[in-house]
């Protein structure tokens, strides 16, 4: 069982902040969702109240073998800005282990180069942002590049969820998850 993080702000896409940790946690996964304010509920950027299990300052220090940003552009602005998120990304890409970014999210990456020779992808209308920072941008649903895990939107959230159970454990994992919730791979 893997260990992942989930990183909430406020103005987090919700079907991107719901869909991957659901998945994950039906394949097994262990998921704790951290918010980065004080509260524990925020608001997402379609208004819709989001939860989280504790506060990313009450897990700052731990291992993870997995950390997930979702998008909608006030998680990405404010990961973009929060230093402690900037930590942990770099962390664990220097390390080798697990970022996954979708939507916006991949705004977070530019301020310490972390897309830097990287292939990624990205929602459209921050491909333009993001295309000086990066090796390249790919109009694909997930990109894969060494530990850093990119997609594209809430319309590519199942497909992104799937891949990183097979990342985290294996492809048969990931279609047993997928056959159970009756998704298509």
């Amino acid at each position: 069982m893997s260990t992942v993080l989930v990183i909430l702000a406020p103005g987090a896409e919700e079907i991107e902040t719901i869909t991957v940790p659901d998945v994950l946690v039906r394949a097994g996964h262990q998921v704790t969702i951290a918010s980065l304010t004080a509260l524990t509920v925020v608001e997402g950027s379609r208004g819709l109240p989001l939860a989280a299990h504790t506060r990313l300052a009450d897990v700052i220090g731990r291992t993870f073998d997995l950390v997930y940003l979702p998008g909608g552009m006030g998680s990405a602005e404010a990961c973009s800005t929060d230093e402690r998120v900037q930590d942990l990304a770099q962390q664990q890409l220097a390390a080798g282990r697990w970022l996954a970014v979708i939507c916006a999210a991949p705004l977070a990456l530019v301020p310490r180069q972390l897309c830097a020779g990287r292939r990624l992808t990205s929602h459209p209308a921050t491909r333009t942002a993001l295309e000086p920072h990066c090796a390249a941008w790919l109009d694909q649903p997930v990109v894969i590049d060494g530990p850093l895990v990119t997609s594209q939107g809430a319309g590519t959230a199942l497909e992104l969820a799937l891949t990183l159970v097979e990342l985290l454990g294996t492809r048969a994992a990931a279609d047993q998850v997928a056959a159970a919730m009756v998704a298509r791979r």
